[in-house]
């Protein structure tokens, strides 16, 4: 069992909104290639560039330093996310009714997870 690192899509908003933390894998735009790296850190890496650390390391980021919390759920159609604050709990959004298959949720925790780390990311300010 392995954890599932981010999408390249994941990593540009991640650096796009600060996200600068130690990572050993980074991954290329312009061939989606995986590496790993002696740089590690979004500020240190090459134009095209980006740190690609693992889903949960990303929610953990965001959960200590933008205060939104992403909470996976199941239900008997696939899985949804909610984000909220995290220091109060404040309910921001749901993914329980987006999505592409039949129930409007994912198929996998960690694709709930991916587009939840999406869209907490979209409610960061820069």
């Amino acid at each position: 069992m392995t954890e599932e690192l981010i999408t390249l899509e994941t990593a540009k908003l991640l650096k796009e909104k600060g996200f600068n933390e130690y990572c050993k894998d980074i991954i290329r735009e312009d061939n989606g290639r995986m590496m790993q790296s002696v740089f590690r850190t979004n500020k240190d890496l090459p134009k095209g560039a980006y740190s690609r650390p693992t889903q949960s390391i990303a929610a953990k980021w965001l959960r200590e330093t933008k205060n939104l919390h992403i909470s996976i759920i199941r239900n008997a159609c696939g899985y949804g996310y909610d984000i909220c604050k995290a220091d109060n709990g404040t309910h921001i959004t749901d993914g329980i009714f987006k999505g592409s298959n039949d129930g409007g949720q994912w198929d996998t925790y960690e694709e709930a997870l991916e587009v939840g780390i999406q869209e907490a990311l979209k409610l960061v300010e820069e």
